[in-house]
């Protein structure tokens, strides 16, 4: 194996978007956003607010670049202060949706219990 891009990343890869549904097809998007749907009116009943692809993209950015950044163990929360964190979280998504959106989908395996 070769350092790098693959033949495949190379044919279909023209900018940031079609790099990104690489990892996350259309397809499996619209699957989550679906489920995300009815578990955000589940949770949040008439208050929850539709979340489109561009949100569900923010937020998987973010959790990408947190990534980069080697935050594991990092608390959310310092991600986004202002004098201590990194500005791209918050000039991206406030802390309050991050945290809506991640109670809604859940980034790993455990049992989901409200």
């Amino acid at each position: 194996m070769h350092p790098g891009p693959t033949r495949m990343a190379v044919a279909h890869v023209q900018d940031s978007e079609s790099s990104f549904e690489l990892f996350i097809p259309d397809d499996i998007q619209k699957n989550i956003l679906d489920c995300t749907k009815i578990e955000g009116r589940r949770v949040f009943g008439e208050g929850w607010q539709e979340m489109d692809q561009t949100h569900l993209r923010v937020c998987f950015g973010l959790l990408i670049v947190a990534g980069v950044f080697r935050s594991k163990g990092e608390s959310t929360e310092s991600l986004w202060v202002t004098e201590t964190g990194r500005e791209f979280f918050c000039a991206t998504m406030s802390l309050e949706n991050f945290h809506i959106i991640s109670r809604i989908i859940r980034f790993d395996n455990r049992e989901m219990t409200d």
